[in-house]
């Protein structure tokens, strides 16, 4: 397949895939179906090889129907047939267990409308390379996945040829997990956040986390290289204080000779252009990545607390009060930011009014709390934003 985006080897599973990948998770956030289809098709008309999904990226955007990133990709790609060549292919379920496990990939495999023939398996007449991610684990998450032996089901279930790899994905706070993972070499990837502004997986961190799994020869998905959904509205504001822009966000995060792909999370081929036009750039040297890092550091302690409004905590969780916290903890975020950073505030205090209209309906049971990636303190950020911008 003709690509204008240049490749490097998934780890050491013997397939090389897209420095820029597409990340399938903001297509929830589009209001038309048919936008979603058109920017798929658009993104693999560029040549891309690899897409990232997972089987609870759904939304609801008011009248439209439910928009499930794993159906519109398998709709799209088993509607092709140009692609030439096998499309790596990686999603996710929460399969703690054995049990839920099978579940949740029986569920993909109908979403995404995989078949299985003579040993491979396909999207309509297109090859895949399935990779199957345990989704955000955790140490309390782990102990399930150990407890029950998912690590050696999984292995299993590769072995029937129903995935091609077996990974897992994780968040910034949860370090110790994601080392245990690596180091039972029972994965073939792993999908981790990693960007100039925050590298505590990678370099900056007690342990070079990103280097352990590359080393180790598993395929490096790097998520977050902007720093997530959040840093959109404020990346004017970053850019202006730190002069990074996405050129240079994707340059340091490709300069990781461990990364395998860019995850980009974007809603326009625009966008993805934007992101994508630092592959095949010279990689930096250690002093011009050191030189960014340093640039970031400026305005990083300002990310570090702040919602990024991933909706991971939506997945698998709906607050039994009917409050929107992510909406409010995200304005909330870009309120703090902006206030570090002496912008004006105005506009967010009129936006938490216009859009929360149920912020004072918390009871503070914490339910919540065990979804949120990032381990963040939701009933206190809410007393905080209410006492803010109510």
């Amino acid at each position: 397949m003709k690509t204008n985006v240049k490749r490097r080897p998934f780890g050491k599973n013997g397939m090389e895939v897209s420095e820029v990948s597409l990340g399938a998770m903001n297509l929830r956030m589009l209001k038309d179906i048919d936008l979603c289809k058109k920017l798929v098709n658009d993104i693999l008309d560029q040549g891309v090889n690899c897409i990232d999904t997972a089987r609870a990226y759904d939304s609801e955007q008011g009248s439209v129907p439910m928009i499930s990133s794993e159906k519109i990709l398998g709709e799209v790609i088993s509607a092709r047939t140009d692609i030439d060549e096998p499309l790596l292919i990686i999603t996710k379920g929460h399969g703690y267990t054995p049990d839920v496990f099978d579940q949740h990939l029986r569920e993909s495999y109908n979403r995404l409308q995989i078949t299985q023939k003579d040993g491979k398996l396909y999207i309509g007449t297109t090859e895949i390379r399935l990779c199957y991610l345990l989704h955000g684990i955790s140490e309390e998450r782990w102990g399930s996945i150990i407890s029950t032996n998912v690590p050696d089901y999984a292995q299993q279930v590769k072995a029937e040829g129903r995935i091609n790899f077996v990974g897992f994905s994780s968040h910034q706070n949860d370090g110790p997990t994601i080392q245990k993972a690596i180091e039972t070499g029972k994965f073939d990837a792993c999908e981790l956040p990693y960007n100039v502004y925050s590298d505590i997986l990678g370099e900056g961190g007690p342990v070079d986390l990103i280097k352990l799994a590359g080393e180790r020869g598993m395929g490096v998905i790097n998520m977050k290289a902007y720093n997530g959904n959040g840093s959109v509205a404020i990346f004017k504001q970053l850019k202006e204080v730190t002069g990074l822009g996405y050129t240079e966000m994707t340059r340091f995060c490709l300069s990781n000779p461990y990364v395998s792909t860019i995850d980009a999370g974007v809603r326009s081929l625009a966008e993805y252009l934007e992101n994508a036009a630092a592959s095949g750039m010279p990689l930096l040297s250690a002093e011009e990545r050191k030189e960014m890092r340093d640039r970031a550091s400026r305005v990083s302690p300002y990310l570090r607390t702040i919602c990024r409004e991933c909706m991971h905590c939506l997945e698998k969780f709906e607050c039994p009060h009917g409050v929107n916290f992510p909406q409010m903890l995200g304005v909330h975020g870009r309120y703090q930011v902006s206030t570090s950073l002496g912008y004006a505030t105005l506009t967010y205090k009129d936006e938490f009014k216009k859009a929360t209209g149920n912020f004072n309906e918390c009871v503070e049971c914490g339910q919540c709390l065990p979804w949120c990636e990032y381990h963040l303190e939701i009933p206190t950020m809410l007393k905080e934003a209410i006492n803010d911008l109510a």
